[in-house]
This record gives structure tokens, C-alpha cells and sequence, in this order.
């Protein structure tokens, strides 16, 4: 997975390698590689090396872990007898005046949940140690941590890197010899995390990949779904009730998901269930295209393909009692068809958005991008027919997906444009991207066309 972070490692690793006081920030989404990317580029750097991972908000257990982990790094040096963190860390920064010292916290946003003193020591600490401490500061958190605590990372970090996941173009160099089908099948399901990537074996094909990572009771996705939930939620099955609601809908409005999940969970606490399940990165809010400020037309939809797909097809078709055999039979008579049928076209829009993302930034529409977004006819019904807008300076591009392998007849092109023409839109930009074959043919309409096998070459 490090072959794809070479600029983000080297720029970390410049600031590791300087002398003196710095503070780095590593943030993103769960599961795209934070931690990981940290420990690699630490290994080679001379320095005494302090991990803080702050897996609890609770003042105590944070506490004890500090101060293991100061005993570790100082055996030699006497620890001041105090239950304040602050003191702890305190500590830790003074001996960097007489050593190199790499200080990680990860989850700091985490750590700073815990009281607002402990903000304030790090920003009154900053223009001390600046001049004379030798200590890198790295802290690492989540996207939702970083949001949370924005006005602090921003005032007190010298650098930061946001790491996202991966396109499908990064994503499919975990699976290079994988068919075309199959790797467009891959990033539907798994997306652009490496923590999923890596686990794909490209020569079993797609469908025993699903079956052994997703499908089987004991499969690793599966429990680490499982145990995410166990782990953030007393009652997982509220969690679970959510989840599967938003499957059902796949885009809602608040009013929509809450109704229905008071309905099967009276009791159930609705907006800590889905805030949390934000924090996870599970879930995410957005606004359709013009409609960023009405917040009547926020709606919800999952963030993480994996529990899309999970909650989608596998949570009811698959029981925890169900034998491997019986979920090999489910995934020929169902669960493949549902994939076909709706999951796909569904994750094939979102890869055509970023597809066309990346193609902005390459310059290919030859005028500013302000906006890419599914086109919803109607934003209040959240009902997408396949087009997504791309919204320019002088006007917009329509883009039609074509998610079937058959080939795109001209008359549906045609029947396209004629639709938008009704709509008093102009029509005269048009992006096709097809899974299947371009009609050869198509009179008065000029367009940009892509295949699929497309998205996945470096033009």
C-alpha cells in the first residue's frame, strides 16, 4: 500500500529528519492508512520514540498508557508523581532539550476530547519548545476528529496531510492481473481502502474473494464489521436497524430514516446512533447539487462501500447460523443478481464521479469544475436516473452512465438530450460513459465518450 503514499512518506519524512520543534498532522477517513504510514516512516529516523494510542476517553486508562509508555522511553529518568496528563506530557516535551524525540498520538482529537486544558497546554507549550526543543509532535486522527477540533489543528500544526482512499485507477494496482470486470467489481465492493485492498487475492476471482472476505460467518470483514459495531455501540443491534434502513433507501432524509428506525427501535437513541456512525465513517451527509445551504434537502447515505454492500445484500440473506454451502447457493440464486442488478450501477455512478474528478483536474473540460454531483430530477424524492452534472463556469456538462455491457443505442442518446432539451437545459455538452459499446452513429449531438476499460488506463 506504501507505493501509492511515495509523496506523502517523503514529505513526512523531510519534516522527521529536521532538527528542532515541529508538529505534523496526519489525518482521514478510518481505515485509509493513517497509522500505518506513520510507523513506516518512523522506522528510519534516529530518535527516542514515543506511540500514544489513545484508544479510550477515559481519563484513567489514558493515564496508565502515558505514563507505560514514559517509563519505556525514560528508564533511567524519575516520573513526576501526578494524574495529570498534561504533567505527563509535559514531562515528555522537557526531555527533548537533551534528546531527538518523536512523540505520536494517535487518536489525538480523542485525547482532547478528554478536557479543554489539555488544548490549551499544547498551544501554550508551542512557542516554548519552538526555540529550544528538539521533539516532532505527530498527531493523527480521523476526518470527523479533524472537522470537530479544526480552529486547535489549524493554529497549533505546521504541516498537514489529509490522506484520502484511493481511486479506482490507485486502488486497482492491488489487483493488477484481476479482469476488467472483475476490477470494477473490486473497487464497487472494497473501494479505495488499502486495509480492504490488500486483503484481495486476485487469482481466486471476484466471487470467491466476496465469499471468503464478506459472505462467510468467520470471514475478516465480516467479524471486523461486527466488532467495529460491538465496539462503538451497547446495543449493536440499533446500529444494525440503521443501517439496514439506509440500505433499503440508500439516499434518505433524516425525517425519513428517523421515523422508520423509531418505529422498529422506540427506545433506540436516533442521533447518537447516526453522529456516531459519521464519526466512523460509515455514514455521510450530503446535499444534492444547488442545494448545499436547504438543509430540508440534506439526505444520508453510507460512505464505506463495504458496509453498503454488507447491509445491502449480505446482513438478511446470510444468518449466523447459515452453513458455507447455503451461502454459496444464496450468492448464485441472490445475492449476485441483487450485486447486477442494483449495487453496481449504483457504485458504477460513483466511480463515473470520480472519473470525471479526475479528468477536471487534468484539465480535459478546459474551464474551471465547480461541482460534480448525481442530478436528482427531483431533490426531495432523492431519486437518481443515471446522469450526473458536471457544473462549469460557462455551463454544464450531462453526463449519461451506462452501466450494462450492452451496447449504448443512439436512440437513447438522442432520447437523453431530447429530455433535457424539454427541461429547458442546454444539451450541447454531453459525456457518455459506458460499460458496454458507444453507438456508432448519433446525428446533431457532439459528446465526449468513455469506456469503462478507460477509467482504469493512464491516458
Amino acid at each position: 500500500m506504501f507505493k501509492e503514499r511515495q509523496n506523502e512518506i517523503a514529505q513526512f519524512k523531510s519534516f522527521l529528519n529536521r532538527n528542532g520543534y515541529g508538529a505534523f498532522l496526519v489525518y482521514g477517513d478510518k481505515n485509509v492508512g493513517k497509522s500505518s504510514l506513520v510507523h513506516t516512516a518512523c522506522k528510519s529516523v534516529l530518535a527516542t520514540k514515543i506511540y500514544l494510542h489513545i484508544e479510550s476517553e477515559n481519563k484513567d486508562t489514558i493515564l496508565r498508557h502515558i505514563r507505560a509508555k514514559c517509563i519505556e522511553a525514560f528508564p533511567n529518568v524519575e516520573l513526576p508523581a501526578t494524574n495529570d496528563i498534561s504533567q505527563l506530557i509535559k514531562f515528555i516535551f522537557e526531555n527533548s532539550v537533551n534528546q531527538k524525540i518523536i512523540l505520536v498520538i494517535d487518536d489525538l482529537a480523542k485525547l482532547l476530547s478528554v478536557g479543554q486544558e489539555i488544548k490549551a497546554f499544547f498551544l501554550s507549550f508551542k512557542d516554548r519548545f519552538s526555540k529550544y526543543g528538539n521533539i516532532k509532535l505527530v498527531g493523527v486522527t480521523s476526518t470527523y476528529g479533524y472537522n470537530a477540533n479544526n480552529d486547535f489543528f489549524g493554529s497549533f500544526f505546521n504541516e498537514l496531510i489529509e490522506l484520502k482512499p484511493f481511486n479506482y485507477l490507485t486502488a486497482s494496482s492491488f489487483y493488477p492481473t484481476a479482469l476488467l470486470d472483475d476490477k470494477i467489481s473490486y473497487y464497487a465492493v472494497f473501494g479505495g481502502l488499502p486495509l480492504y485492498n490488500a486483503m484481495i487475492q486476485p487469482q481466486k476471482g471476484f466471487a470467491k474473494n466476496l465469499k471468503d472476505l464478506l459472505l462467510y460467518i468467520d470471514s475478516p470483514l465480516r467479524t471486523k464489521i461486527e466488532g467495529d459495531l460491538h465496539g462503538s455501540f451497547a446495543k449493536k443491534y440499533e446500529a444494525d436497524t440503521l443501517l439496514n434502513i439506509l440500505a433499503k433507501h440508500q439516499f434518505a432524509h433524516y425525517g425519513e430514516l428517523k421515523d422508520e428506525f423509531k418505529m422498529k427501535s422506540p427506545t433506540g437513541d436516533f442521533d447518537y446512533i447516526l453522529n456516531k456512525l459519521i464519526e466512523m465513517n460509515v455514514i455521510t451527509k450530503k446535499s444534492p447539487l444547488h442545494y448545499e445551504h436547504d438543509k430540508k434537502k440534506f439526505f444520508y447515505a453510507f460512505q464505506d462501500p463495504v458496509y453498503d454492500f454488507f447491509y445491502s445484500h449480505v446482513y438478511e440473506n446470510t444468518m449466523s447460523d447459515v452453513l458455507p454451502e447455503e451461502i454459496d447457493r444464496t450468492y448464485e440464486t441472490v445475492i449476485k443478481k441483487e450485486f447486477e442488478g442494483s449495487f453496481l450501477p449504483k457504485r458504477i455512478l460513483d466511480m463515473s464521479m470520480e472519473f470525471l474528478t479526475r479528468e477536471a483536474t487534468r484539465g480535459k473540460f478546459k474551464e474551471e469544475v465547480m461541482n460534480i454531483a448525481p442530478y436528482f430530477s427531483d431533490p426531495r424524492t432523492l431519486t437518481c436516473n443515471g446522469t450526473i452534472i458536471v457544473e462549469t463556469l460557462s455551463g454544464n456538462f450531462y453526463v449519461m452512465v451506462n452501466p450494462s455491457r450492452q451496447t449504448f443505442e443512439g436512440k437513447k442518446i438522442e432520447a437523453f438530450a431530447h429530455s433535457l432539451y424539454e427541461k429547458q437545459r442546454p444539451y450541447k455538452n454531453i459525456v457518455i460513459i459506458s460499460r458496454g459499446m458507444f453507438a456508432p452513429n448519433v446525428n446533431r449531438i457532439k459528446y465526449i465518450t468513455y469506456r469503462m476499460a478507460s477509467l482504469y488506463s493512464k491516458i
